[in-house]
């Protein structure tokens, strides 16, 4: 009868050490919410914090726990049949030990390096999970152990469980080390802080947890999934079924991938029906000869989707352009954007636009006009806008849709983009060189984010030599994508094919001013990027790599915290959310913040397209380019609360 009262005990100790690695996601998890709730670059709402908060708790949880039990299951195959005794637990605790002083090795070896391969940062980020989970462990260890010892000197009426020591260990120690960045750097961010406004901690935890218990389940499924391939490669094959954990997980991933890769394409088809459709208001094709899907184009206004249909009828108007800028318009502006859905494949929608640019008389302009569209199709307003007020008419723009999605859902069809632009500036060369050079129209290039991607990319590996080599005579984009190969390229090393001095990426059109005449007058290439705007910054790079903005306190960009520190998991999520806030705007209120360039957008079509104005004339754009955005919103608005009125 003792006996088995003693067997009891020790299988009930035995149980609760045996949930180890779940003890350790535990911690890592409860360490992670601090480092959670530092600034970053944008101002974030309490439920933009909860999401964070939560997330980073269920994903640095799913990781800790997988990285353990790879730990775990190593020391089972060493361990053979002992799988219960103390002798195991003392062994696992030791190969946490040697998984830290593994990890920090790797760190240190693999130490970031400018320019360096994604492999040299998935080896040196597998480090980082292996000291984490080590550390983790270890710790775990400690608490576990030491509340075994205690509940063998204590009634049995008395139990102490290690769970929520372990969770305020993880915890206070993460506190610990961010307070101390505060007291070193919070003076500095203080302002900043103020500017971001306040955020409600507590509710954003409580809210947090709730969305780290949601994402538990998840969680709880994918290990079940686990669990159950595990036990039955163990009957399959030698060893037990721990030691078949890691591959369970990589299967139940795989599953989960697959659902996942199923349900965006659900998505994909649904936005993409959407785009398709016409806006109320906006069904009829536009009079003007002047555009695309007019009267004579080549372009049926209905394929040209929903932003090309606005893109087309909101054009700037020749005496709009006599009032503004206070003397005779030259010409009429001229439109042409071919949809997606224009012509089936990339040759046919190049085609297509060239029969268009001949058909509106585009190359006798003083200016053409190559837009790269964000992934909806979005051209920007105030861009063109700008450039058909200063030249006075005198202009024409042509785009090219590669996509009817938001540009997140559009990663896949950048090549699409890419590709175009690169047929497009090949056919635009072609006709240029059979017309004398004093005939030919300046040529230049706009593109804003996904589109300043494709419309870059369509000259990587050439620098700025195949920019020149297309005859394009100057380029501007704006919240270039951190994905972009060709600004990586020419902002990098040196290059043969790169003339550093066409050049230039800018916060704000202060910094173009401040230049000296010789190398304002050089510049051609010039990429407009705000210090805070997270689209510029947000990439899977993050996982693997400490960004330039997040170096050095002393080195960071003005309106980067100083206190903010670097984690692969919650950095990854911080700048996320902070994109998401970044393209957040008001229409009629500019600002030159994130991913608004409206402020001082006219301005740099000014300086790089080189167009003349006086600063009168630039005032009264200004004012006009918010005027006309305050009317065309209420007017939409207006025109969908109208559709959706009962007859």
């Amino acid at each position: 009868m003792k006996r088995t009262e003693t067997t009891r005990s020790e299988r009930g100790a035995i149980g609760r050490i045996a949930g180890r690695s779940a003890q350790v996601g535990m911690f890592v998890a409860a360490a992670s919410v601090p480092r959670s709730l530092q600034r970053t670059l944008m101002k974030r709402s309490t439920s933009d914090q909860a999401v964070i908060t939560g997330a980073a708790m269920a994903i640095n949880y799913g990781l800790a726990v997988l990285v353990h039990d790879f730990i775990e299951g190593l020391t089972q195959w060493r361990a053979g049949d002992e799988l219960e005794d103390r002798g195991w637990r003392g062994r696992t605790a030791a190969a946490d030990a040697a998984a830290m002083v593994a990890g920090f090795a790797l760190q240190t070896a693999f130490q970031q390096q400018p320019g360096e391969q994604l492999s040299r940062g998935a080896v040196r980020t597998t480090g980082y999970l292996l000291s984490v989970a080590g550390f983790a462990g270890t710790a775990t260890a400690a608490i576990q152990e030491g509340m075994q010892v205690l509940d063998e000197r204590t009634d049995d009426r008395w139990k102490f469980r290690s769970l929520p020591l372990t969770i305020l260990t993880g915890a206070g120690f993460s506190l610990v080390q961010q307070r101390g960045l505060l007291r070193r750097y919070g003076k500095d961010d203080r302002a900043l802080f103020e500017e971001q406004g306040k955020v409600s901690s507590a509710q954003a935890i409580v809210t947090g947890a709730m969305v780290s218990a949601g994402l538990a389940l998840i969680s709880a499924a994918e290990r079940k999934v686990a669990t159950t391939t595990s036990e039955g490669l163990a009957r399959l094959f030698p060893g037990k079924e721990r030691g078949w954990r890691t591959p369970g997980h990589l299967l139940s991933l795989g599953l989960m991938g697959a659902g996942l890769s199923a349900g965006l394409h659900h998505v994909y088809r649904r936005v993409e029906s959407v785009a398709s459709k016409a806006e109320p208001g906006l069904e009829k094709q536009p009079t003007s000869e002047y555009v695309s899907g007019g009267i004579g184009s080549h372009v049926p206004y209905d394929a040209l989707s929903r932003q090309g249909q606005r893109h087309v009828n909101t054009f700037i108007r020749p005496e709009w352009i006599e009032q503004t800028m206070g003397e005779p318009a030259k010409a009429h502006p001229i439109r042409i954007f071919v949809g997606l859905d224009s012509a089936p494949s990339e040759e046919d929608r190049v085609a297509l636009a060239l029969k268009e640019l001949d058909r509106t008389n585009a190359f006798d302009r003083e200016v053409l006009l190559v837009v790269s569209p964000t992934g909806t199709g979005y051209v920007n307003y105030q861009a063109v806008e700008s450039l058909e007020y200063l030249t006075r008419g005198d202009c024409a723009t042509v785009t090219l849709q590669y996509s009817k999605r938001p540009s997140p859902l559009s990663l896949e069809r950048v090549e699409v983009g890419r590709k175009q632009n690169e047929m497009l500036f090949q056919s635009l060369w072609e006709r240029f060189e059979k017309m004398e050079p004093s005939e030919r129209p300046r040529l230049v290039v706009f593109g804003e984010s996904l589109g300043a991607h494709t419309s870059q990319d369509a000259f990587v590996h050439r620098g700025t030599r195949g920019l020149q080599d297309r005859g394009i005579d100057s380029a501007l984009w704006i919240g270039t994508p951190f994905a972009s190969e060709w600004k990586s390229e020419v902002l990098g090393r040196p290059r043969h094919d790169t003339d550093t001095a066409l050049i230039g990426q800018f916060n704000a059109i202060s910094d173009i001013e401040q230049l000296d005449d010789d190398r304002a007058g050089r510049l051609r290439y010039v990429m407009l990027t705000h210090n805070n705007d997270a689209v510029a910054y947000f990439g899977p790079d993050l996982f693997l790599a400490c960004p330039p903005w997040l170096g050095p306190p002393e080195t960071r960009p003005e309106g980067v915290p100083k206190s903010a520190r670097y984690g692969p998991v919650i950095t990854f999520l911080q700048t996320l959310v902070d994109m998401k806030n970044s393209m957040s705007v008001v229409p009629g209120v500019f600002e030159a913040k994130g991913h608004d360039y409206r402020a001082d957008l006219a301005r740099f079509v000014r300086a790089v397209y080189r167009l003349d104005a006086t600063e009168e004339q630039m005032e009264r754009i200004d004012e006009a380019l918010r005027n006309f955005e305050t009317r065309r919103a209420e007017w939409i608005e207006q025109h969908k609360k109208a559709a959706h009125k009962p007859a």
